[in-house]
């Protein structure tokens, strides 16, 4: 038998054999799938929603693409929350309040004490002396029988952090407001295959880069670069695009192959040592 390694993967009892064969169901260590197209989401769905949008598009400063019905009633329900958590830090910023006051007045009382203690006779020192062996004894035995009821530890409360002042994006993580959605105009080819066409030349929007124009016409980026571009005029309204930033750029479709973007998950899981 060949000598272990002394890296960290050289200890393991399974050999390769047995990692991705015979006990392959068990996923030892790190285990890769490849994703199919099913589990991607196609350029027209809707972020939260998982489905096609027929209805009032719009998009985050990220790209993504969502029903408003689902973004708003999103940031609705994040907005209570936040509130919910506002209050709840209030009264934990008026609790540390009380809490310090409390220990500065036992600061000072401590203080008080320890000057009046200085100030009388050697055996009245002595003596108070002798009272504190019995808190040192139950210090002491309160180290070594931890698991007594009596000498559990206090439970100490976690520093709250001030919530945001406004509502995360579901995925870029920025703070987002309703004023920030922009409309899109989403033109399909039917009702019962609902593929997104380009607004621009009619072709059929899968896993190609996309742009959203300042009037909410989505076009693909080739026909941007090709044909908006040079002049900065928006082909539906002959208005001029001041800045190439009002051009927002959408996060594209994926499928299950690897040209379309990430299509491998991985997740570790401990071998057996």
């Amino acid at each position: 038998m060949t000598r272990k390694s002394k890296k960290s993967s050289g200890h393991t009892p399974l050999t390769y054999y047995e990692m991705n064969t015979k006990f392959k169901s068990s996923q030892y260590g790190t285990t890769t799938v490849r994703l199919s197209t099913d589990s991607q989401l196609p350029f027209g769905c809707c972020a939260l929603g998982l489905s096609p949008i027929l209805d009032d598009p719009v998009a985050t400063p990220s790209g993504h693409i969502y029903s408003r019905e689902a973004i708003v009633e999103y940031l609705l329900t994040k907005t209570q929350e936040l509130n919910k958590a506002r209050d709840e830090y209030e009264q934990y910023l008026l609790s540390q309040e009380a809490k310090q006051e409390r220990k500065q007045e036992k600061e000072k009382e401590t203080a008080l004490v320890v000057f009046e203690n200085a100030q009388t006779a050697s055996k009245k020192r002595v003596r108070v002396d002798d009272d504190d062996e019995p808190k040192k004894k139950k210090s002491v035995l309160a180290r070594t029988s931890y698991w007594l009821a009596e000498y559990q530890p206090e439970h100490k409360t976690e520093l709250l952090e001030p919530p945001p002042d406004r509502p995360a994006s579901p995925y870029s993580g920025n703070p987002l407001k309703r004023s920030q959605l922009k409309p899109l105009i989403l033109k399909r080819s039917d009702d019962n295959n609902p593929k997104v066409l380009c607004t621009l030349s009619e072709k059929t929007i899968s896993t190609q880069p996309v742009v959203a124009l300042p009037s909410g016409h989505v076009i693909l980026k080739q026909c941007y670069d090709d044909l908006v571009k040079p002049t900065m005029m928006d082909p539906f309204t002959s208005k001029k695009i001041k800045k190439e930033k009002h051009v927002l750029t959408l996060q594209k479709g994926k499928s299950g192959f690897a040209s379309s973007g990430p299509v491998l998950a991985k997740k570790y899981r401990p071998t057996i040592t």
